[in-house]
């Protein structure tokens, strides 16, 4: 009788205040960096994994590791194979700079698995908010050009195209640009990025440019990568 896949969710993050310094976002930006609940939405049998270099702690209790490598190249690639040494079979990696992602978008990629070989969620500057792979596949991540907005393109093209789902489009936030794009699509936590840019900020929320991975595949531009891939 073959058993059940192991899964595992891989999350890549530092605690809230530093994610926040990082982008010199004031603390009541803090509940659009929050990691969801994981631990207690996430149906049963999905294991929770969180690789950061910060030395405090993170207030949900999941597994927790410290990153290793000098590059997101090499953290990631160390990460995977932790995940592997503990014997899961599929792995869903992730950041803590996706406000829209929620315990369901993970349970779906999981269930996309059964027939795919690559789950990609696209972000709204042609990087990935979600990368999920069976452990046995996990040299298609190998050689990818990191923090270049091309990942998800990149990854889409070491595979057939039957063999790649790709999840709705959602917005990674690293700037306030970023967070004036977010302020615009229907999220219930855009109300809260609207309030930044007006109260906060005194910007305007109108949105000069978006990027739309479905017409526009690779984008390369001159920006900081996303948090959750930066060093």
């Amino acid at each position: 009788m073959t058993r059940p896949s192991r899964r595992a969710v891989l999350v890549f993050a530092e605690e809230t205040h530093v994610e926040l310094a990082r982008r010199a976002l004031p603390n009541a930006a803090r509940p659009l960096l929050n990691l969801p609940t994981l631990g207690s939405e996430l149906a049963l049998g999905i294991d929770v994994h969180l690789f950061t270099s910060s030395r405090g702690s993170i207030p949900y209790g999941p597994r927790i590791h410290r990153q290793a490598g000098h590059d997101f190249a090499a953290r990631l690639e160390n990460a995977i194979e932790k995940i592997n040494e503990l014997r899961y079979d599929e792995i869903v990696v992730i950041g803590r700079d996706c406000p829209s992602l929620r315990p369901i978008d993970i349970e779906h990629a999981f269930g996309k698995l059964r027939s795919r070989k690559l789950v990609l969620g696209p972000d709204h500057r042609g990087g990935c908010y979600l990368i999920a792979f069976r452990l046995r596949d996990r040299d298609l991540l190998c050689g990818v050009r990191w923090q270049r907005h091309t990942d998800c393109a990149q990854l889409r093209d070491r595979c057939m195209p039957s063999q790649v789902c790709l999840l709705p489009l959602k917005h990674e936030l690293d700037s306030w640009a970023d967070i004036r794009l977010f302020a615009r699509c229907g999220d219930p936590l855009a109300r809260l990025a609207s309030f930044l840019l007006r109260v906060v900020c005194g910007l305007d929320v109108a949105v000069t440019h978006f990027v739309d991975l479905a017409w526009q595949r690779v984008r390369v531009r001159q920006q900081m990568p996303p948090p959750a891939f930066a060093a």
